[in-house]
């Protein structure tokens, strides 16, 4: 039973912690232009599958994918990049969508945490219950 704990809460830590990687990432080149629609950077997110079992438990799997969101068309003739109508493309992140993500994320991470705090102050508890 202890492991299922501990397995679960650092499968949530991971998936937070990518889940904070994915924010990162998307703030980090939110400004980035392209030429074209192929070009721009495309904003990540992470996912969480369960791909069979392994002993009759469900195996967890976190993997950061791309999002499909349209990129921002901007008109900036001044732009290296633009095009014959002066529009170049940015990636369609929303700065204010993904700090809430990180702050969601952030939570998540410090909920798991406190989770295997719990889990191994039981387990100690229950070691020195019954040694006396």
């Amino acid at each position: 039973m202890s492991n299922d704990v501990f397995s679960i809460s650092l499968t949530g830590l991971e998936f937070q912690r990518l889940k904070a990687d994915a924010v990162a990432m998307n703030i980090a080149n939110s400004s980035n232009s392209a030429r074209s629609v192929s070009e721009v950077y495309k904003p990540l997110e992470a996912l969480a599958t369960v791909s069979g079992t392994n002993n009759s438990k469900p195996v967890m799997d976190v993997r950061l994918v791309e999002r499909s969101v349209e990129p921002n068309k901007v008109y900036d003739p001044s732009h290296p990049y633009a095009d014959g109508n002066g529009f170049v493309f940015r990636p369609g992140v929303d700065p204010v969508q993904e700090m809430v993500n990180l702050m969601t994320a952030t939570r998540m991470y410090q909920a798991n945490v406190q989770v295997l705090e719990a889990s191994k102050q039981m387990i100690q508890w229950a070691i020195e219950t019954g040694v006396k």
